[in-house]
Order: structure tokens, then sequence, then C-alpha cells
């Protein structure tokens, strides 16, 4: 049998490319789109499966027309990136999300997490189509390849350049309109560079170089969608905890969990929202990094550099001045993380009722105390036949003593 001719024309994939966005180029050459060159070369009329899982014959056949090698035509879908980047294409996998994301512990103590499952999950893909890019690399007449990376919620920042990805219409090569026109691209910050780098270093090498060792690249997945999971855990559910997300959503600038008030899993969120849990990720993977935040996850000391034990310089040791404790900014912090517990907890919401009543005995004083509890977004029902015992916890002024004390 005649073997199937080599196209005379066709660019070579790019690093990282979609299969789709290489088919774009290689029609380019003929002046023909995807459709006519696939159907009417190949036979092949399906274009919604090129980036998922394209049939293992129409991979054969591309990689006779090329000449691209087999598995390298393979990787430039997601397919490809099975079991790296995602366990299974299959969205029915039961216990897929607690697989993948309750193994991990970075920010909170696995004991704190609430496991949940659902039905039809796949790690990374969103339930919209994101068409975002880097604008240099588009911008750039030689090089109008799309990463595959880029269809996933996965990185903010185009790790060759240092600049945001921005969302863009139209089919690069051919006609391109981006979202913000004329606009300036936009430098990434250094937290969330390192870590589309590392990522972008998962997807290339298999590995990641992190502080404290050299981790596979499927690990490395799991480790960001668990610290995006704790990210996004109500913060009743954080226990001791809730502080620390509370500093991280701070330090980044946007609202605790993305303005988000009842879970949903990541993947099935608005890319706005998306973005914004990206870019908390990244500020947490800094706080760890420079021990600015101090988590209670067991994978958490990947980000942090091995100590230096074992040898000493002969010196004495210098034992540093223990810092100054702040009792008052403790007691602000116990208090606002019972305030948290108190408005999913009633009896929580009593104890503290009890003890900011301390002193007040009149009902309009109890009222107006009521009333303060609810602007806190603590139940009110949780109160409302409740009356405090009499001194506060129950125990007279004078308990234990003598009369004459």
């Amino acid at each position: 049998m005649k073997s199937a001719p080599r196209w005379p024309l066709h660019p070579a994939p790019k690093e990282g490319e979609a299969l789709s966005s290489w088919l774009n180029r290689v029609a380019a050459c003929y002046q023909m789109d995807v459709h006519e060159l696939l159907a009417h070369d190949l036979g092949h009329s399906q274009l919604d499966d090129l980036d998922t899982a394209p049939s293992l014959s129409l991979l054969t056949a591309l990689c006779q027309r090329s000449g691209v090698e087999l598995e390298r035509l393979r990787s430039m879908s997601l397919a490809g990136w099975v079991p790296w980047l995602l366990d299974s294409l299959d969205d029915s996998v039961p216990a897929a999300l607690e697989t993948y994301t309750f193994q991990c512990a970075v920010l909170l103590p696995k004991r704190t997490r609430k496991v949940r499952s659902i039905t039809r999950w796949r790690a990374w893909l969103p339930s919209q189509t994101i068409r975002r890019a880097c604008p240099q690399c588009l911008n750039d007449p030689t090089n109008q390849a799309v990463l595959l990376v880029w269809q996933l919620p996965l990185m903010l920042s185009c790790p060759q350049h240092g600049c945001w990805l921005e969302s863009y219409w139209g089919m690069p090569g051919r006609y391109l309109q981006w979202e913000i026109a004329d606009a300036a691209p936009r430098p990434a910050d250094d937290a969330i560079a390192c870590m589309d780098r590392r990522t972008w270093q998962a997807l290339t090498t298999g590995f990641v170089e992190l502080p404290r060792r050299r981790v596979h690249a499927g690990l490395w997945f799991r480790l960001l969608r668990t610290l995006l999971d704790e990210l996004n855990t109500p913060l009743s559910h954080c226990g001791s905890c809730s502080a620390s997300i509370r500093h991280v959503w701070e330090r980044c600038g946007h609202p605790l969990r993305a303005g988000q008030s009842l879970w949903r899993p990541y993947e099935i969120l608005a890319p706005a929202v998306q973005w914004q849990m990206l870019e908390a990720a990244a500020t947490a993977i800094t706080l760890i990094e420079s021990k600015a935040l101090i988590p209670r996850g067991e994978q958490a000391a990947l980000f942090q550099t091995e100590p230096h034990t074992g040898f000493t310089n002969g010196l004495p040791a210098k034992v540093p001045k223990p810092e100054p404790i702040n009792h008052w900014q403790r007691a602000a912090q116990a208090i606002d993380e019972a305030i948290i517990e108190a408005r999913h907890n009633p009896e929580t919401a009593r104890l503290l009722f009890t003890l900011a009543s301390y002193g007040r005995r009149d009902p309009e004083s109890l009222e107006r105390l009521r009333a303060t509890f609810t602007k806190e977004g603590i139940p009110p029902e949780f109160l409302s036949h409740y009356e405090p015992e009499w001194p506060f916890a129950g125990l007279r002024l004078n308990g234990g003593l003598s009369d004459s004390f």
C-alpha cells in the first residue's frame, strides 16, 4: 500500500502549543481553514475533540502527513497530559474530586477541611470557554501559536514575557481583536510570575523545583489545586486557621473567597473569580516562603527551605530575644474568630453574648447588644429567648471567698 504523501508545507509545533492552533497554522499555509484541511485531506470533520482527546486514527494520519512524532502530537491535547495534570478525562469517575484535591494539605490541616464529593468533575477543565493569551506572543507575526494551557484556568501570566494573559476574540494568524484594545502589556507581579514559571516548568519538564526539593509535576498540580480549595473554604470550617486564610485575601487585595458565599468547585466558577483565586494562591505561596505565614498543612514544608542541622561553627549560640506578646492583639483576634464561629454555632453565640453582656442588667441595654450581634451576622434567633446568667459565667463575685474578705 502506498504511504500517504507528506504535506509540503507544515510549520513545526511550538512548545506547549494546542493541536488546534498548530493545525490552524498548517491550514493557513494553503489558504484554508482547519475544517477544510481535515475534511478534504483526512476525512475528519470533528473539530471539538482536537484539544481534548483526538482519535488515534487522526493522530496517525497527522504523523504521516507532517513527520511529527505521534507522542508529540498527542501531548498537544489534554489526553496527552493524563495522568500528570488530571487523573482522567472521564468525568464520571467516583470520588475524583476527593482523590485529587483532598489528599494534600498546605494551609489547613486535613482534619479541618470538609471532604467534598461531587459527580461529573474533571480537574482544571473549565465549564466556560477561556480565550486568553499573551499579547507579546500573539502580536509577534512570527509566533502566532496558541498554547494549550491558555485554555485552562491554570496560569495568569506568560512565563516567557512575564506579562498578564489578556482576553481576545478571533483566530490568531487570521483575525485577532483584544478585549482591551491598544493597551500595553501589563507586567505580572513577582508572586504570580513565580507561580506561573513553576507551572510552566511542570508542563514542559515534568518536575518543579521547590525550596525544599524537586517534586513531580503531578504533585505540583495537586498542591496548587489543594491550595485553591483551601482558600475557598468557609472560615467557619477553618478553626484556628481562619486568620491565615483571611490574611492571604487581605494581602492580595480581593474580597474573602473572591466574594463567594457558597462553596462550588473551582472549575465551574466564573473566570473573573478564578483569576482572583489564582492570585490569592500565588500570594499564599509567597507568604509561606517568606515565613510571613505559618501554614498548618503537611505539604506546606515543600515551600520552605531545609533547616540547617548537624553542624556548628563552635561559637556560642545567639538566642534571639523573645518578641513581646501583644495581648490586646491576641484578644481581638480571639474575638474575631469567636464572632465567625457564632454565625453558625448557637452555643458559641450564647457564650459570646454572655461575655459581652457582663455588667448589663437592664432589658434596653441587652436589646442594643442583640442588635449589635445581628449587625455582625449572628442570627437573632440564636439569642431571641436567651437570658445570660448573672454574673458572667454563672460565678458569684465572691465565689469561694469568705464574706469578710
